[in-house]
């Protein structure tokens, strides 16, 4: 399934360890608070890329541990601290009448938010259970799309494809993070 994906990331260099079993799975999902989408799940219990900028989810070490929570957390972090730099989304209703209501409310929204995952470097997964969420680019409070799932996203990263050649009708919607773009 994930064959030709697999090629292409071993040409760029990408080093793998053995993928995952599925009770090593349940281990980390329960270690992260977590339910891996199941395009992610299947791609991991194939190989796990462990090269930079990649998260080593396999690696259970207190200091991985803690470096993946830290990646887990960090876009809403930055979102909660730079809320009042965000545009309000008509999806959220109408726009309260103060600066404080408008970030309050953000804030609100964003803790309804799917979870994302981290994939690369500041690419992300959100936790929704579908088989094949898109991948979100994080920087700050800029976000968009960077693949309309987990294949289409590593031929987008590694080469194979141009950004700009998403098909956004196939990009399903995250809620929060979709509004954001």
């Amino acid at each position: 399934m994930y064959k030709d994906i697999l090629n292409l990331l071993k040409l760029r260099g990408i080093e793998f360890e053995k993928g995952l079993t599925f009770n090593k799975l349940m281990q980390i999902e329960k270690i992260y608070n977590i339910s891996f989408p199941i395009s992610l799940k299947e791609f991991l219990m194939i190989a796990v890329p462990i090269s930079k900028g990649f998260y080593n989810w396999a690696d259970i070490t207190d200091n991985n541990i803690n470096f993946i929570k830290q990646a887990i957390n960090k876009p809403n972090l930055n979102i909660f601290e730079m809320a009042k730099d965000i545009y309000w989304s008509d999806n959220w209703g109408e726009i309260p009448i103060n600066e404080n209501s408008i970030v309050d409310e953000i804030r609100k929204q964003l803790n309804k938010a799917p979870k994302l995952l981290p994939i690369y470097a500041h690419r992300y997964m959100p936790i929704i259970q579908d088989n094949n969420p898109p991948i979100i680019s994080i920087h700050n409070i800029d976000i968009i799309y960077y693949g309309e799932n987990l294949k289409d996203y590593f031929k987008i990263e590694f080469g194979e494809k141009k950004q700009t050649e998403i098909d956004f009708k196939n990009v399903k919607y995250i809620p929060f993070w979709s509004d954001m773009m």
